[in-house]
Order: C-alpha cells, then structure tokens, then sequence
C-alpha cells in the first residue's frame, strides 16, 4: 500500500513539473468573469492596462490604446465556459501586469 502511495506521488509531482513546461510563457491564474482584476494597491508606481480579447479563437492582449497584440497566447476560447467566452468577445480590462498575469493563468488553465 505505501509503495501504491509513493508512486502515484511522485507521477503526480512529475505531472505537475511536465504541465508546467507546456505552459504559456506568460501565464497567470484563472479568475472569473467579472474581470475584477483593478490593483487596490499602487505603491507609487504607475501600473498599464491591457484589454484581453478573444480573437481567431484564441485570447490575445492588447495594452490599452495600442492596435498591436502585446501577446498572443495558445489558449482557445472554445475550452472556456459560455459566460467567459461572451466577455472575452468585448474585451475585459486589467490594470496592472501582475492582475494580467492571474487573469490569463485563469483562462488558460
């Protein structure tokens, strides 16, 4: 039984390593909907917006007010639920690289 136990954790810990690898660069974590990704905290530096957006069927990010795509990632839209594919279809703003990076870990995990 502890040889059972043993070895579904370190497939587990090799899993997670390999998915890992596969991951889009940049990555972030998944979050909702809402796109209620504002920074309460600013520390005195000046954060950018990005708008993330489904585009070809793919979710792309653009820095607010720029027509060039700042990343494009490999994650579809068709892997997503109803209700986030609608708001990736108008856009959802995000302050803040840091708030990007969790909203794009969250759809393209």
């Amino acid at each position: 039984m502890k040889k059972i136990v043993g070895l579904t954790g370190v497939i587990l810990i090799a899993c997670m390593m390999i998915s890992s690898l596969f991951a889009p660069v940049n990555s972030a974590e998944n979050t909702s909907a809402t796109g209620n990704y504002s920074s309460s905290q600013n520390n005195g530096t000046t954060e950018e917006d990005y708008i993330i957006k489904a585009e070809k069927g793919y979710i792309v990010v653009y820095k607010k007010g720029e027509d060039k795509a700042y990343l494009t990632t490999d994650c579809r839209v068709s892997n997503l639920p109803k209700g986030d594919a609608l708001y990736l279809e108008k856009g959802i703003e995000i302050k803040g690289k840091e708030n990007l990076m969790r909203a794009l870990e969250d759809y393209c995990s």
